[in-house]
């Protein structure tokens, strides 16, 4: 990450601009942020920032002496003035010192700055690359991040035009043509499992491998460029100008996917969906492509993960239609719902089996939705405490495709319709717990303490809860507060974090907000407007 050093003596100014500006899109960061420039000349004396964003008028020392100071020392640490307008005249002086650019304070758009700091990341970018090359050091790793961040900010970012891309083509020799192009998107299925399993908690050592497997791969065939787009994301950028029908070249670009396919497998055992654009001719085209490739990538939603879909065709919902058929017919709930409830369960799976083409965060919100209705009628009708305080089901939030969320889902109902046949009797200690728990969920409660009040051992009474409840303490503890805030979100217009701490949890919003999400699929926030709009059961 290249090191930043903001020099501005308002506060608020400084503040403002640090917060406002998303700094990783441009690998920097804000290291240290200064009031005025005898701070930042020390500050630059002890540690040499990759940037410095300067105002000009600043107490003890102005920024004109700050760069004229600097730029005595060094030319190659690159500096971004801060500047109002009626400081114009200052500003070209500034550029006369070997400026990169200028600011605007209060009328530059987002988008004139994010071109400002793209052109001062690739001019860090080309420096890093001339010291290396002078050292006699190996400049793979820098030719390949320069061409991430030009694909990057010419198809996803909108802030290159195809005239800069295509000289950026020529200069750096990729292996690129504008003759009959396509844009491939490759996302990994599960990645929260492949991340988890390699132990990289940010995903930095997976994307590096994976990007070096795709140059690799796209190499032999030599017919394109790879590179990341995201975490789960990756580009390709295909051509085939030398081949003379679609067809020869749809059979090409499945024989070049399918070897990605088996590499990807044989390296991490795992899947990949690929989104394929149309053909079209010009680099100008290639943003148009790229939309065209994520938008088809999300049909993997419906028809399920490791499928190649391509932009022309659509997608087969066949075995999905059959799947929600099944869950509405499900035969565990008939029994345990009257028929009243068992409609309105109908209704619900109707209704989301109608809801496929939304987009896939409002399918998921439906199928949340379902489980919680389950959960809550289970319990109006039978009076089975454990179906109303089981949360979503482990997984649910991480499957990729509908059809693994409905997979889950049917093995959740039966789960529960066998709870809820089964009627457990509790024994009288687990009573007297739970109602110890009902009385006293505010308080700082422990198992030790509700041990102690039923008289028997902690790690006994642990055992009994798995047992009967088929949950921990810990868990059922939560739940039963989790149930609490959901009726103070839905009839209070208290503050969640305040909710929060009147259920019981600690002051550590946070913990509260993940185990929110986890047993409903909601964070606090979402459940209340949801629950507002009549989004919330039937």
């Amino acid at each position: 990450m290249f090191k930043v050093m903001l020099v501005e003596d308002e506060m608020l100014v400084r503040i403002g601009f640090k917060n406002a500006v998303d700094w990783n899109r441009f690998g920097m960061e804000v290291a240290w942020d200064v009031p005025d420039g005898l701070a930042a000349w020390e500050v630059y004396g002890r540690e040499r920032p990759d940037l410095i964003i300067t105002d000009i008028k600043m107490p003890r020392m102005d920024g004109m002496e700050l760069i004229s100071r600097i730029r005595e020392q060094d030319k190659s640490t690159r500096i971004v003035v801060l500047s109002c307008l009626e400081e114009f005249d200052l500003v070209r002086k500034a550029m006369a010192l070997g400026v990169s650019n200028y600011i605007l304070k209060l009328t530059m758009t987002d988008e004139e700055i994010e071109a400002v700091l793209s052109g001062v990341e690739g001019e860090l970018l080309a420096r890093a690359q001339r010291s290396a090359e002078s050292k006699g050091i190996r400049t793979l790793a820098d030719t390949e991040l320069l061409k991430e961040k030009m694909l990057k900010d010419f198809l996803f970012y909108g802030i290159r035009k195809a005239e800069e891309f295509e000289r950026f083509v020529q200069v750096h020799r990729l292996a690129l043509s504008p003759e009959r192009m396509i844009v491939g998107v490759m996302e990994i299925d599960r990645y929260a499992q492949l991340r988890s399993k390699f132990k990289d908690d940010h995903g930095h050592l997976v994307k590096m491998t994976i990007q070096n497997l795709l140059t690799e791969i796209v190499g032999q065939f030599n017919r394109g460029e790879a590179a990341a787009l995201e975490d789960k994301s990756y580009l390709l950028v295909l051509h085939y100008g030398d081949v003379v029908s679609e067809m020869s070249i749809r059979r090409e670009l499945h024989g070049l996917l399918q070897q990605i396919r088996q590499v990807m497998k044989s390296y991490f055992n795992t899947s990949v969906s690929f989104g394929v654009s149309s053909l079209s001719n010009g680099y100008a085209s290639l943003p148009r492509l790229l939309e065209e490739a994520r938008r088809v990538v999300q049909n993997r939603f419906l028809s399920g993960p490791g499928l190649i879909h391509v932009n022309s065709e659509p997608v087969d919902t066949s075995e999905l239609l059959e799947q929600l058929a099944c869950l509405r017919q499900l035969g565990p709930l008939r029994g345990l719902l009257p028929a009243s409830g068992i409609e309105a369960y109908e209704g619900f799976v109707q209704t989301l089996t109608s809801s496929l083409h939304e987009q896939p965060e409002t399918v998921r919100v439906l199928v949340y939705q379902l489980v919680q209705w389950i959960h809550t009628k289970l319990y109006e009708y039978n009076h089975n405490e454990i179906t109303l305080l089981r949360g979503i089901p482990e997984g649910l939030e991480q499957c990729d495709t509908l059809p693994e969320m409905l997979d889950l889902i049917e093995r959740h109902v039966r789960e529960l319709a066998e709870e809820a046949r089964s009627r457990l009797q509790m024994s009288p200690e687990i009573i007297k717990a739970v109602q110890f728990i009902k009385l006293h969920y505010q308080e700082n409660i422990s198992l030790l303490r509700v041990a102690r009040k039923v008289g028997l051992s902690s790690g006994y009474l642990s055992n009994l809860f798995k047992k009967e409840l088929g949950m921990t303490f810990i868990d059922y503890l939560n739940r039963y507060r989790v149930e609490r805030a959901k009726e103070l979100l839905i009839m209070t217009s208290k503050k969640s974090y305040d909710i929060a701490v009147e259920v019981g949890f600690s002051p550590e919003y946070t913990y509260f907000s993940k185990v929110f999400k986890r047993l409903t699929g909601l964070n606090p926030n979402e459940y209340r407007r949801q629950a507002h709009d009549g989004d919330i059961g039937i």
